[in-house]
């Protein structure tokens, strides 16, 4: 997985995966893969509940009727999309990233939107992980208004998720008139795939994230010093800084897979699965808790791969790719599937080139047997130092 990836910005719509976060929406064909057969379940009831979705505000409500009324009112689109937008990333239910595109819908094939659907447009595209629209549509914004922070900072994500490092540190630098807190949390996880993680942490530790910055700025820097931490096998900080990033936002549900996986990594299974108790409506928090469970044989075990095994048929039934992430580990620690494993992180790593694909590639392939040619010459082109990374490819066959 996905985000979501910089987060959190007042005005910056920040998700939750690389870059310590991102932002995300709409579906993309998924790359052949074994999907499980799921079974359509027909109630034969009709006063059966089979969900429960939130009721919308009176205010929504109005404001959706207006739209209604008056469809090229582009100013109360955009609104109502960034508000589907937001609860999607609390929620991580698909279903709002299709409703912020179908409020947009006037705009959305539009060559030249206006800035503000442009971003939107963009946001969805990269949550999808349909990563060249969405990198097409922010160049654009950017050489339309270059003082345009959000643009910037989403450019930055994408350009990251993609490897293409020369234009990421370029929208970085933009931040750097309106925040160093900011540019410097942007340029980190560059610094750190670079091979500088040491000199990123102490440079990012300098500029104090728990100072006066809007709490989610902080939050998003919290993560990132714990991310170059678990680079350099500092587990103690890390496990810190993400403590002190959940006490600032409680959702922050990047930060809290952050923490499990740090959890489980050390083989506090029972601890990593409390952390994400009642939290399993998020597929990334649900399959993590799905593998902690599984490997405690604990009582809620059978409950939640099954859940876990639903999701993945229901994506595969929608074609979509977003959760490859997820789907490879579970094939991996759960099913025990390596030869699985490997295909759906492949075809994972031929999308997002984060540090988090590349360890699960290199884990995948040493489980199969077999090389990992693709993030071997990865991290020889980039100098990347990484002590999980390190541990996985020393298990690699040459």
């Amino acid at each position: 997985m996905n985000r979501s990836r910089g987060r959190k910005l007042t005005v910056l719509v920040l998700g939750a995966f690389g870059l310590a976060g991102a932002l995300t929406l709409a579906a993309v064909a998924a790359p052949s893969r074994r999907a499980r057969a799921a079974t359509t379940y027909t109630p034969t009831d009709p006063s059966q509940i089979v969900a429960i979705v939130p009721a919308r505000a009176p205010d929504e409500i109005a404001a959706r009727r207006a739209l209604a009324a008056s469809p090229e009112h582009v100013e109360l689109a955009v609104t109502l999309a960034r508000a589907d937008l937001a609860r999607y990333r609390t929620l991580s239910d698909p279903r709002y990233l299709g409703r912020a595109q179908a409020t947009l819908a006037p705009w959305w094939t539009q060559a030249d939107p206006p800035s503000d659907v442009l971003l939107l447009r963009a946001t969805i595209a990269q949550s999808t992980h349909a990563f060249g629209p969405a990198r097409a549509d922010l160049d654009r914004l950017v050489r339309r208004d270059p003082s345009n922070l959000q643009a910037h900072l989403t450019r930055a994500v994408v350009a990251t998720i993609t490897a293409d490092y020369a234009a990421a540190r370029e929208s970085c630098a933009a931040l750097a008139s309106t925040s160093a807190l900011l540019a410097v949390t942007c340029e980190a996880p560059l610094d750190g795939i670079a091979g500088r993680a040491a000199e990123a942490y102490a440079r990012l530790s300098s500029v104090s994230p728990h100072g006066r910055a809007d709490a989610r700025v902080r939050g998003w820097a919290l993560t990132a010093l714990a991310e170059l931490a678990i680079q350099l096998g500092d587990f103690d900080a890390a496990r810190g800084h993400l403590r002190d990033a959940l006490a600032l936002d409680s959702e922050d549900s990047y930060a809290r897979n952050l923490l499990a996986d740090i959890l489980m990594a050390t083989g506090r299974m029972a601890d990593a699965s409390s952390l994400l108790a009642e939290r399993d409506q998020i597929d990334s928090h649900l399959v993590r808790r799905a593998i902690a469970e599984h490997a405690l044989h604990g009582p809620d075990a059978d409950k939640l791969v099954g859940a876990m095994r639903d999701r993945i048929a229901a994506a595969a039934a929608r074609g979509d790719r977003i959760h490859l992430r997820e789907e490879a580990r579970f094939a991996l620690a759960v099913d025990g599937d390596a030869t699985l494993a490997l295909e759906l992180a492949t075809d994972n790593w031929h999308v997002q080139k984060e540090l988090a694909d590349a360890r699960l590639l290199a884990e995948a392939a040493a489980a199969a047997g077999t090389s990992a040619a693709e993030v071997t010459a990865w991290v020889r082109a980039t100098g990347v130092r990484d002590v999980w990374l390190e541990q996985a490819l020393a298990k690699v066959t040459p």
